[in-house]
């Protein structure tokens, strides 16, 4: 039996093209690495701060990204 692998985003959406890249660290920083991907992809989703687990003041962050086209 051949088991067919289910793509799904962690903010629940349906899959897209691009790379998937969680960011993890302080919410400012997060935010922070978010804007600087940005100036490099193009960002198609971004997802809420999840607490990290513990008693850790990070969050983390997922961003589904493409490459920028070479139009621009």
């Amino acid at each position: 039996m051949t088991r067919e692998r289910q793509d799904h985003s962690p903010t629940g959406s349906s899959p897209a093209l691009g790379l998937r890249i969680r960011l993890m660290g302080l919410p400012e920083e997060v935010s922070a690495g978010a804007h600087a991907l940005a100036e490099v992809f193009d960002v198609v989703e971004v997802s809420s701060a999840y607490p990290c687990r513990g008693a850790s003041q990070n969050v983390r962050a997922y961003l589904q990204v493409r490459f920028k086209s070479s139009q621009t």
